[in-house]
């Protein structure tokens, strides 16, 4: 690797992630990276388990989040990060390999163009079914899924990287994710920092891409139940909802009216994740690719309860 590598912050926004946070720092603090060019910050939001005393064993600086949600917590990890590189890290994701963050940086060294790195996320032997369909879904939501943009991919000896036109959003930038600092700075975020929401305004600034390594990886403890799962997806449909309501521009503006209503029609149909899910199986081998056609479909049922739910309050408002 090369020997002039930048200084990284490690942000990690908490809420009560004791179940998690041991292994996440555990796999951090073995990291191959040299220990004197990268810092731990750990965001509260007012957590009652052991996360705290858990995060007080290891060398992270804490902050206090005051409003709990994990996107402000972001906002007060970068603002705070005295970093080159900002790596956003949730407690439940535990790196592969002990060369992750090597990895990961290399190419922020080597193409001073790209604005990040993704991590692969890779299924954990002995998962659950679940979870495991999670992993290799990669983006957790099948419809926005389906509105990720075709790429170009221009391969290199041991990354990927991927460009997109002006306007695309990709859905990407968190689990692991690295950004160059300066250009967060350069671009701004607010009082959130929301990821997808982020990396629309970098397409939109010219920073069209990012690449993503090839042999290393994190599992992501998403999710154990259908119904977790549900409450995931509400407590996204709802921010989404909120930030509509204040008139506040998302990603998902940067995508044709038309994608949107095929993306929508694709995942309610059953027959199309049907196919794709015995495609996937073919090729990959995985039966958790199984759980597609129903996950694809009561995703797009939660999010119209969602936007049903909002309706009725809006109108009795008015």
């Amino acid at each position: 690797m090369n020997t002039m590598v930048p200084y990284v912050s490690i942000i990690i926004p908490t809420y009560n992630a004791s179940k998690y946070l041991k292994t996440c720092l555990d796999k951090i603090s073995t990291q191959t990276y040299p220990k004197m060019q990268y810092e731990i910050i750990i965001v509260d939001g007012g957590s009652t388990d052991n996360t705290i005393s858990i995060a007080k064993r290891y060398k992270t600086r804490l902050f206090f989040n005051q409003y709990k949600d994990a996107e402000s917590g972001k906002a007060i990890g970068i603002e705070s990060s005295k970093g080159d590189v900002v790596a956003l890290i949730d407690a439940d994701n535990e790196l592969a390999q002990k060369n992750w963050l090597e990895s990961m940086v290399q190419p922020l060294i080597e193409d001073k163009k790209i604005f990040g790195v993704e991590s692969p996320l890779l299924v954990k032997k002995g998962d659950s079914y679940l979870n495991q369909y999670f992993s290799l879904l990669r983006i957790a939501d099948p419809l926005a899924r389906r509105l990720h943009p075709p790429m170009q991919v221009i391969d290199k000896a041991s990354y990927v990287i991927y460009k997109m036109k002006l306007g695309d959003t990709p859905v990407v930038g968190a689990n692991g994710f690295l950004y160059r600092k300066k250009f967060i700075e350069k671009i701004g975020f607010g009082s959130k920092f929301e990821e997808v929401n982020f990396v629309a305004k970098l397409v939109s600034r010219g920073y069209i891409s990012y690449a993503v390594p090839k042999n290393v990886g994190i599992y992501h403890h998403y999710v154990s139940s259908i119904g977790g799962y549900i409450r995931k997806r509400i407590k996204i449909g709802k921010k989404f909802m909120a930030r509509k309501a204040i008139g506040q521009k998302t990603w998902v503006d940067s995508s044709p009216s038309q994608n949107f209503l095929l993306a929508v029609l694709y995942n309610v149909s059953i027959i199309g994740p049907t196919i794709e899910a015995i495609s996937e199986i073919y090729k990959t081998r995985k039966i958790a690719w199984v759980y597609h056609p129903f996950i694809s479909f009561l995703t797009i049922i939660v999010y119209f309860y969602i936007f049903i739910q909002y309706k009725l309050l809006h109108n009795n408002e008015s």
